[in-house]
């Protein structure tokens, strides 16, 4: 079976925000529907458009998914504690999300890798090659960096070639999310310090995790593999 593509439209992080605003709010999730349609329409003309919108929005953060689930309470509280760090918790939601978000940040941290530039026409050819060519994913990958701009984490220096602009993270508990998450999307079992700490999805991230904070947190399990630190998820 074909995987659903499902982010049509580009984000913007205030409207990331405004989600989060709505869920923490407590409202119901016509509630949320419905002032999202008011917040959107202020921006998006077409109703079409404000409804595809709203619903990648509330697939983020509202909708029920066994991945979203690992991480929402945390990354809600997190997020509630340190807004400073917005960019990188809802970038940990859309990755739990959205499937295409993945591969498009593994394409760009694995490219990143061995050059400094990187181009529109890469991106599209290997992630048709991944997905297959299909109208929808033509669409999206269009939409998938017009979001990266706006959420400021690809620059274009001229049209069709970008170059990554780092985010510093510092805050221990918001690394550790970023890795969990990571791992769960990964799902390749064990990770060395090393994989851990430049991992591809990240691309846009400057962080380090500390052993200790690993061995602090209950969702890590660490063991040694001939003499090398061996991190994996506990179940």
């Amino acid at each position: 079976m074909a995987k659903m593509v499902g982010l049509s439209r580009n984000l913007k992080l205030q409207w990331l925000n405004r989600v989060v605003e709505l869920v923490l709010e407590d409202l119901t999730e016509q509630e949320i529907k419905d002032r999202l349609n008011e917040y959107l329409s202020f921006e998006i003309e077409s109703p079409t458009n404000i409804r595809k919108t709203r619903e990648i929005l509330m697939n983020i953060w509202v909708y029920e998914n066994e991945q979203a689930n690992k991480i929402k309470m945390s990354a809600l509280e997190l997020i509630k504690t340190y807004p400073e760090y917005d960019l990188v918790i809802h970038w940990c939601m859309m990755m739990v999300a959205y499937p295409v978000f993945v591969d498009m940040c593994k394409l760009i941290g694995k490219m990143a890798e061995f050059q400094d530039e990187i181009t529109l026409a890469q991106l599209k050819q290997k992630l048709f090659d991944e997905w297959g060519e299909r109208t929808t994913l033509f669409h999206s990958i269009d939409k998938l960096v017009a979001t990266l701009k706006a959420l400021n984490v690809i620059v274009c220096d001229k049209p069709g070639k970008y170059h990554i602009n780092t985010h510093r993270v510092s805050n221990p508990k918001v690394i550790s999310l970023m890795v969990y998450t990571m791992m769960i999307v990964d799902d390749s079992g064990y990770y060395t310090l090393n994989d851990i700490n430049s991992s591809a999805y990240l691309f846009p991230f400057d962080y380090k995790i500390e052993k200790e904070t690993l061995f602090e947190d209950s969702r890590f399990a660490m063991n040694n593999f001939g003499g090398e630190l061996s991190i994996s998820l506990n179940d």
